[in-house]
């Protein structure tokens, strides 16, 4: 447990560095771009990173787990590697081409022609994305969480200097070439870890050459990429909806900064589900049901300690957040934030768990309720946005993601402490 809080506070360390850059590159993009520009960038690097997420994590993610499971076993693991980077190739390159070439047709799904060259751009972000994403999850599996935060610290100086600077330089344009170049620095960065440190363990360890089913890989990320496909459609959905129905770059822009800062914990939390799914992988496979109820029991009560009052502090504060955050420009966006804040806790409590439940190989549960929840926000949205404005999907928002809390916090109950009362 030491060792768990341990590698936690280190990737809070990393992960509030990254968010700080974040919010540096969203408080300069806001400023210099303005409220429409800033909802363009927005949509389609918004976009684009959800369908990096669908397709370029399912395959990393499914060796991240493999890997968890073979922990010392060096030659299982380059196996391993081996098969998801040919996989990852395979689908990253594939979907590089298409989407370039339906760009036009993804603008027009938005009701904005004008977006083709933006998203013709971003198509470059894939690859790049992916080759870095595909490290950060490989660094996962092993536990090095010493190269995950320092790829993470890399990051977010990354971001900064290559989008925000290109920018300022070039408009917005240059914030979706700096988008490409950041993930291509830190790969490098990736690069320059595993040569120095991982590549001098793993030639201590014998050479013998295995090979790794590419079935076992697909097996896993097959429920994975389920759950990516609802859970990132649903967390983007709002701003989709709002551009698609109202057609205005304005609202999309006034809303995106307003989930920007109301999410601002959830963000946080993020180091939380990169120890828990490793980790989970590996109790589950040992059914040790004990650790897994201790490590959750610490994990609720945490998560509640520091949600909470967070979202008590952005309800009250939200006009000084935004206006701290994006400028003045902003102001409008500020009444949304508390009708998020309730949204914030169980999306971040959903999240977290889900983690949990993916890394136990019980992928159907968080991809579920994540289905539900996107299936009832979309007719809720289509239903009463035209009506009221951009409150209504806040609202709904906090009712989906509130529903969404409680009903994973269900399951963990069910699958991870009725099991002794079963077993007793």
């Amino acid at each position: 447990m030491s060792k768990l809080k341990t590698s936690f506070i280190i990737l809070v360390i990393a992960e509030f560095i990254y968010n700080i850059s974040s919010y540096v590159v969203n408080m300069g993009l806001g400023r210099m771009l303005g409220v429409a520009d800033y909802g363009r960038y927005s949509l389609v690097i918004g976009f684009t990173t959800m369908i990096i997420l669908l397709a370029g994590r399912s395959i990393p993610t499914a060796m991240m787990k493999r890997i968890s499971e073979n922990l010392g076993n060096w030659p299982r693991i380059r196996a391993i590697r081996r098969s998801a980077a040919f996989l990852q190739i395979i689908i990253i390159t594939s979907l590089t081409i298409i989407f370039y070439i339906l760009a036009p047709l993804i603008a027009q799904a938005f009701n904005d022609a004008t977006l083709t060259p933006l998203f013709k751009i971003s198509a470059l972000v894939i690859p790049a994305f992916a080759i870095s994403s595909f490290h950060v999850l490989y660094f996962n599996g092993l536990k090095y969480f010493k190269a995950m935060t320092a790829m993470k610290i890399a990051r977010g100086i990354f971001r900064i200097a290559w989008i925000v600077g290109l920018a300022y330089l070039v408009g917005l344009d240059g914030a979706l070439y700096g988008s490409i170049l950041a993930p291509l620095s830190v790969f490098v960065v990736a690069l320059i870890i595993e040569a120095l440190f991982i590549k001098e363990e793993e030639s201590a360890h014998t050479h013998k050459k295995e090979t790794y089913s590419y079935k076992k890989i697909i097996a896993y990320a097959g429920g994975f990429i389920l759950f990516l496909a609802f859970y990132e459609f649903y967390i983007r959905a709002d701003m989709y909806l709002i551009k698609a129905i109202t057609g205005s770059d304005i609202n999309t822009g006034l809303y995106t900064a307003a989930f920007t800062i109301a999410l601002i914990p959830y963000y946080v939390m993020f180091a939380l589900t990169f120890i828990l799914f490793p980790t989970m992988s590996d109790l589950a496979k040992k059914k040790d049901h004990a650790q897994i109820q201790a490590i959750l029991k610490k994990v609720i009560i945490f998560l509640f300690a520091i949600l909470v009052p967070s979202a008590i502090i952005m309800s009250l504060m939200p006009e000084f957040l935004i206006t701290l955050f994006l400028g003045d420009k902003f102001i409008a966006a500020a009444h949304l934030i508390p009708l998020r804040t309730g949204g914030t806790i169980f999306i971040t409590i959903f999240f977290v768990l889900a983690s949990v439940f993916n890394g136990a190989d019980m992928t159907r549960i968080p991809a579920s309720i994540t289905a539900v929840a996107l299936t009832g926000g979309i007719i809720a949205n289509i239903h009463f946005l035209p009506m009221y404005g951009t409150s209504a999907t806040a609202i709904i928002f906090s009712c989906t993601a509130t529903f969404m809390g409680l009903t994973a916090l269900f399951f963990m109950y069910t699958k991870f402490f009725k099991v002794n009362k079963i077993i007793n």
